[in-house]
């Protein structure tokens, strides 16, 4: 069974997210915020980190970067809101396997987690 983290501020859509990941079977764990998904990196090891690009303080380009430095070997994919295209293609070029626009269709997302794992 894979292990997702899902990182975004907005506690719909994490919870969203969990729910959907978790009728495919997938180990979900969730954080409010990077500080929070660097504690439970640290933590626990994970197949895939699901990420927003945009929230408070630090967003989901510095958990890339910060992931990357701790020799992260899962995939990352970002999901963010509309108008961010470069922010989706800079989150790309530091590594990002996939990048979704919110509102995210679970079923595409589902469905490029289990392309890659």
């Amino acid at each position: 069974m894979a292990r997702v983290l899902v990182v975004d501020d907005e506690p719909f859509l994490r919870e969203e997210l969990q729910e959907s990941l978790e009728l495919e079977d997938f180990d979900v764990t969730t954080a409010c915020d990077v500080p929070h998904a660097l504690e439970e990196s640290a933590k626990s090891s994970f197949d895939v980190v699901v990420t927003d690009l945009k929230m408070p303080k630090m967003g989901g380009l510095e958990l890339i970067r910060e992931l990357k430095n701790r020799a992260y070997q899962g995939i990352v994919i970002v999901v963010s809101g509309h108008g961010a295209e470069s922010s989706r293609e800079e989150a790309m070029a530091h590594g990002a396997a996939a990048c979704f626009a919110k509102p995210v269709d679970t079923d595409e997302l589902i469905e490029a987690i289990n392309a890659r794992i």
